[in-house]
């Protein structure tokens, strides 16, 4: 019987821990078990996801016996083994239900707590068991429980390894509910249920956002804000749900997903143009341009090293995935500012967000090997078609020049044909960098956010 079982029920994948016999203690084989389970949960077609423990426990955290032999290189697992889920958990863009059906101790609670909603059983206990044994808490444990509870309180419950009951957890926060035992599996699945029901897009657009909330500043938080609001108005779910409000109805949501490329270019600039800066624009980019062509050599290396291993494993690790995104990004802005797609002198750190002219691009996802490997071969009348449209853009750009340095504003016109050329450039971009295995789309319909005044 396998460690970690998965199930499906309509949009609802459940993943449960299943070693009754240690209370579901974690192990290698526990580890990848859910890791899996989580890369399908990556699916269109699940909803939301439900974590619960078979028999008296949820999860008591590592199986010591593992140990027996040495601890090993204990960075390591953390790294290999947990570090992943809870990542895992925190990126995918859906809702994630902790059922707590008993114990969650040691990384068990941190399992727990990296998850969006919170369930116990009235049986469930919560028990921060690292200090008993001298070690400091793991798998996001301070990150998640200071959260939540506020420095104070986390220090004090972290130091002091002190059990929680079900009911004293909802008091504090950490359960949303507590339910009797005996009714505890039929409500878990109600709960899931209820989220996989749930307008997908949106509230995983809201997950991410808080999560967000946690570095950004007020105004940077009102802008990702802005920008996902756009989104999720293109969304069925969103005209269903306006729909349902006007003839005063039930809502029927589906969860479809965005119709929007994974690589997508963002418009909020306001066509102003300071004449200044455009007469001097060609100098005052020099300093991005050799940042450029340094960070561009080291694409270059970062592109092959993420080739190798999508080949072995399926997918571009999400910190290869973020690293690339980041260049790409910073290329826009870069190559806004030269063409006088938007006024603002740029930053040097391709942060999303920092510029009127922005590149969004979809969490790391699997793709399919055959793809991978004959990308350079796949990528090639994409290629050409991009080299045709930059042509087009560089000749727009250079009128566009004259006519700003006149007027002081590029023509609307203009600048969303503009726009419209470097979309299609980083869509390729994107799909030689294995950023996506999606396509680059000629249809204007996709992979543009307009947001401008």
């Amino acid at each position: 019987m396998a460690d970690v079982e998965v199930t499906r029920e309509g949009g609802l994948l459940t993943i449960r821990l299943n070693r009754p016999d240690v209370l579901n203690a974690l192990n290698a084989s526990v580890h990848a078990g859910i890791y899996a389970a989580l890369q399908e949960a990556e699916d269109p077609a699940v909803r939301a996801v439900l974590i619960t423990g078979e028999g008296r426990g949820f999860c008591v955290g590592q199986d010591l016996q593992e140990f027996k032999s040495g601890a090993g290189d204990v960075a390591d697992n953390l790294r290999t083994n947990y570090h992943r889920n809870v990542l895992a958990i925190r990126a995918l863009p859906k809702p994630v239900i902790a059922a707590v059906n008993g114990p969650a101790a040691g990384a068990g609670m941190s399992l727990a707590l990296a998850c969006d909603v919170r369930i116990a059983s009235d049986a469930a206990s919560f028990v921060p068991a690292f200090i008993n044994i001298g070690l400091v808490p793991d798998s996001g444990g301070t990150w998640l429980v200071r959260r939540v509870l506020g420095t104070a309180r986390a220090y004090e419950w972290l130091t002091t390894g002190r059990k929680l009951s079900a009911e004293e957890a909802r008091t504090m926060g950490l359960v949303s509910e507590v339910v009797p035992a005996h009714e505890f599996d039929d409500r878990m699945h109600e709960v899931g249920r209820y989220f996989a029901g749930m307008p997908t897009q949106a509230a995983g657009r809201t997950k991410l956002l808080l999560d967000a909330a946690e570095t950004t500043t007020f105004a940077e938080q009102l802008e990702l804000e802005a920008v996902a609001q756009a989104e999720m108005t293109r969304t069925d779910d969103f005209h269903e749900g306006v729909a349902a409000f006007l003839e005063k109805r039930e809502a029927h949501f589906t969860g479809a997903p965005l119709a929007m490329h994974p690589v997508s270019l963002v418009v909020r600039d306001d066509l102003r143009r300071w004449r200044l800066t455009v007469a001097f624009r060609h100098v005052l980019v020099l300093p991005h341009v050799l940042v450029l062509l340094l960070w561009g050599t080291l694409a270059y290396f970062m592109v092959v090293a993420a080739w190798f291993v999508a080949l072995v494993k399926g997918r571009v690790p999400d910190r290869m995935h973020g690293w690339l995104a980041r260049f790409l990004r910073y290329q826009t802005h870069v190559n806004a500012y030269l063409w006088l797609l938007a006024d603002p002198f740029p930053e040097f750190r391709g942060r999303y967000g920092s510029y009127p002219i922005d590149l969004a691009v979809a969490p790391a996802a699997r793709q399919p090997r055959w793809k991978t490997l004959l990308r350079i071969v796949l990528v090639i009348p994409a290629y050409v078609l991009a080299y045709v449209l930059t042509v087009v853009f560089e000749v727009i750009g250079i009128i566009g020049w004259v006519v700003a340095l006149i007027l002081g504003r590029m023509p609307r016109g203009m600048r969303d044909l503009m726009a419209y050329c470097l979309r299609y450039q980083l869509q390729t971009y994107g799909y030689l960098f294995l950023l996506t295995d999606r396509y680059p789309s000629l249809a204007s319909g996709t992979g543009f956010s307009f947001e401008e005044g």
